[in-house]
């Protein structure tokens, strides 16, 4: 199965925008700024991924010159975000790298998570869970694992039942589906 934590599909995603995230979360806590950083990356990752990730696309692609590349980058973030940031945004591109440009806010809230003692966890469900439900998991998975919980929901229609659980890179699959799916590799074996 892959990751479900990657956003661009790139197979070194993660290494490569946690490379950047990690020298950005370096400077912005020298600077006191990694707050403003965490802001800014989330107005980032949200131009990036409008109208279907239609922007991350065409950056990540490659086929537009270099130059129309930071045109654009100039043009949606420069009046919003940081010159250290908007830099870090050029060298991707410079690199070649403009596939990353999605990863790269991901990685810099895991790393900002992190410092605050904060785990990061994804729910996926056939529609969306009650209350008591979802503070039943949050109470489970902070017992477990000792830390605070930031939930993100996301409802999966095509799943009969049950849910499926991301927790970092692990994934814990109690779909019915999967559940279906291992009764019949059990009973083919």
């Amino acid at each position: 199965m892959t990751n479900q934590n990657t956003i661009t599909g790139l197979p070194d995603e993660n290494i490569i925008a946690k490379r950047y995230a990690e020298a950005l979360f370096a400077i912005g806590g020298e600077q006191k700024i990694e707050q403003e950083f965490a802001s800014q990356m989330e107005n980032i990752s949200i131009s990036l991924m409008a109208d279907e990730g239609r922007l991350a696309e065409l950056l990540g692609q490659g086929r537009l010159p270099l130059p129309q590349q930071k045109a654009i980058i100039k043009e949606v973030f420069a009046k919003d975000i940081h010159p250290l940031l908007l830099n870090t945004l050029y060298l991707l591109l410079d690199k070649g790298r403009g596939g990353y440009l999605p990863a790269l806010p991901l990685a810099y809230q895991r790393l900002l998570d992190e410092k605050a003692g904060i785990l990061a966890a994804t729910v996926i469900s056939p529609r969306p869970l009650e209350p008591e439900q979802e503070a039943g998991l949050i109470t489970a998975i902070a017992q477990i694992s000792g830390k605070k919980i930031r939930l993100r929901r996301e409802v999966d229609e095509s799943l009969i039942g049950g849910l499926k659980l991301i927790i970092g890179d692990t994934i814990y699959d109690g779909t019915l589906s999967k559940q279906l799916e291992k009764l019949e590799n059990s009973m083919r074996n």
